[in-house]
């Protein structure tokens, strides 16, 4: 049995509370085996709390922790060295059932599979090397990329172990409803288009929504759907660099294994694909 020690900022209602515990309990139990034992849970009524929460916690522990994005309600950290589940009520409570179920299962398998300091603490990969040497990137440039890629491959490998273990709606309408480009996907691409470097960036970027969708492709009642949301997910990018992203994407994550880190480097190995067809298509 995993203990949830709950923390509540501002209002929470017992039935949401119970909800949400019922949930969890129900997915670690079919998670089984796995080293959890313990996870915090903090709740806060309104969304502005959490990224005052966020910021205090990022000051304290001198650590970079991305706020919540208008598309995310929850997150999941082991900042502190317990594995830690953040949900925000203000958004989780206008959500349709299966995305707020499919969410929630998301951020437990996150604590199965990533629930401690090391998977945070992630050094920098020999592939990452290669390529910062290769290209002349920065040590910011170089940790941004080392970011946007582990949280893309966590992603995957969260989608596929609830894939494995059965959980397939709740896990289409919750990528259903992550596979719409924000405005600020949009205006970051626009802000980077002509400049090689931050358009590698937001082509990277776009694999962490991608790469949870990827496990679901094996589901032939989805496969279609999904794989056309991608495309429409994508279709602010040209042509060329979407098709680019969808066929590293396709290709790279199904030969991942079980290593957080080796998977890491293997993705970022292959970002030399990405880097190269950026680069000739602008210079």
């Amino acid at each position: 049995m995993v203990l949830i020690v709950i923390s509540k900022h501002g209002e929470v209602y017992d039935g949401e509370l119970a909800e949400l515990l019922s949930i969890m309990r129900e997915c670690y139990s079919r998670l089984m085996p796995h080293e959890v034992s313990l996870v915090d849970l903090y709740l806060f009524e309104r969304s502005s709390s959490v990224e005052v929460f966020l910021r205090k916690e990022s000051d304290e522990l001198g650590v970079i922790i991305t706020p919540l994005s208008e598309s995310f309600f929850a997150m999941h950290d082991a900042w502190r060295g317990i594995p830690r589940i953040i949900i925000c009520l203000e958004k989780i409570r206008t959500l349709p059932k299966l995305v707020k179920i499919g969410g929630i299962r998301h951020e437990v398998a996150h604590t199965v599979l990533h629930g401690s300091l090391e998977y945070y603490l992630i050094p920098i990969q020999p592939s990452l090397l290669e390529i910062a040497e290769q290209f002349n990137l920065s040590s910011e440039y170089t940790r941004n990329l080392l970011y946007l890629v582990s949280i893309a491959v966590k992603d995957y490998e969260v989608t596929r172990l609830l894939y494995n273990r059965g959980y397939v709606e709740d896990q289409v309408e919750y990528i259903k409803f992550l596979l719409k480009a924000s405005e600020d996907d949009v205006a970051s691409w626009e802000l980077s288009k002509g400049k090689p470097l931050l358009e590698v960036l937001c082509l990277i970027s776009s694999l962490k929504t991608i790469g949870c969708a990827i496990p679901l492709l094996n589901d032939g009642r989805f496969c279609q759907e999904l794989k056309q949301l991608l495309v429409e997910s994508l279709s602010y990018f040209p042509k060329e660099l979407s098709t680019l992203v969808l066929k590293f994407a396709e290709e790279a994550f199904p030969t991942l294994g079980v290593d957080t880190l080796e998977n890491i480097n293997s993705i970022i190995y292959r970002c030399n694909l990405i880097f190269k067809t950026v680069f000739n298509r602008l210079c």
